[in-house]
C-alpha cells in the first residue's frame, strides 16, 4: 500500500471572528459545513473545528496532526437509528457504540467517512484511520437565547453523553461540550442552525440532501 498523507484544508470560506471586549466568550459567525459530498473538496468540507471556526476537507490517512481539531461531522441520510434521510450533526466518534467501519453493512453514518469500497489504498477519505477521533457530545436544547447566552449560562446548562443530533433544522439550538482529546477539552458552547441550502456550486442537484451545506453560528468559552 503507497503510503498516504493526511490533508485537512481550511476552505477560503472563513467565518468571522468576533470577540466582545471582556467577553469569556468567543463567537464564530457564519461557519459554513457541507454534507459528504463536499468531503474532499478543496474549497468545501464536511468537518468543522468548533474551536476555531474552521471547516476542513478529508483528503487521505494515516496524519494525527489536525483530527484532534475536529469536533463536529454533517451528513444527510439515514443512520442505524433513523431510518429517514434527514441532516445530522456527529462527532467522529461515539464512545457508547461499538462501531463497524464497513463500507457497505457498518454502523451508519461514521462508516459513510471510511473509504471507497474498490479502493484499497483508502486515498479518499478514511476517518476509521483518525488517530484521535473526538467525542463532542451535542444536545438539541429549548427555550435557550443564543444572542443573549453568556459563558455563565451556558456553562451552567446541563449536558447529557448524546454524540449526535439527528433530524437538524433551521433554527435548532445545539449545546456542546468538547471532548477530553481537543485542544480545549471540556468547553461548552452554543451552535445555531441559520442556513441549510444546495452546494451553490451544485445547482443541478437542488433536493438531494448530500450537497447540501449549513450555515451556523457558534458560541465557546473561553
Amino acid at each position: 500500500m503507497k503510503k498516504i498523507m493526511f490533508l485537512l484544508i481550511c476552505t477560503l470560506l472563513l467565518p468571522m471572528v468576533t470577540v466582545a471586549k471582556k467577553s469569556k466568550l468567543r463567537t464564530f459567525e457564519d461557519c459554513m459545513i457541507y454534507a459528504q459530498s463536499g468531503r474532499n473538496s478543496e474549497k468545501r468540507g464536511s468537518v468543522l473545528s468548533l474551536s476555531t471556526g474552521l471547516t476542513y476537507s478529508l483528503a487521505g490517512a494515516n496524519d494525527n496532526t489536525y483530527p484532534k481539531y475536529i469536533d463536529v461531522i454533517f451528513f444527510y441520510g439515514k443512520t442505524d437509528k433513523v431510518k429517514e434521510k434527514v441532516f445530522h450533526l456527529f462527532a467522529p466518534e461515539d464512545p457508547t457504540l461499538n462501531i463497524d467501519w464497513d463500507t457497505d453493512g457498518g454502523t451508519k453514518p461514521f462508516n459513510k467517512y471510511v473509504g471507497k469500497s474498490d479502493d484499497p489504498d483508502d486515498i479518499y477519505y478514511a476517518l476509521s484511520k483518525w488517530k484521535t477521533r473526538n467525542f463532542t457530545k451535542f444536545n438539541l436544547v429549548q427555550n435557550v437565547n443564543f444572542d443573549a447566552a453568556t459563558a455563565e449560562s451556558i456553562a451552567a446548562l446541563p449536558i447529557t453523553d448524546s454524540y449526535i443530533i439527528s433530524d437538524v433544522n433551521v433554527g435548532n439550538v445545539i449545546l456542546f461540550e468538547l471532548a477530553p482529546t481537543s485542544p480545549k477539552k471540556g468547553k461548552k458552547g452554543l451552535i445555531r442552525i441559520k442556513k441549510i441550502e444546495t452546494d451553490p456550486t451544485k445547482p443541478d442537484e437542488v433536493g438531494n440532501g448530500k450537497y447540501s451545506r449549513m450555515i451556523m453560528d457558534v458560541k465557546i468559552i473561553k
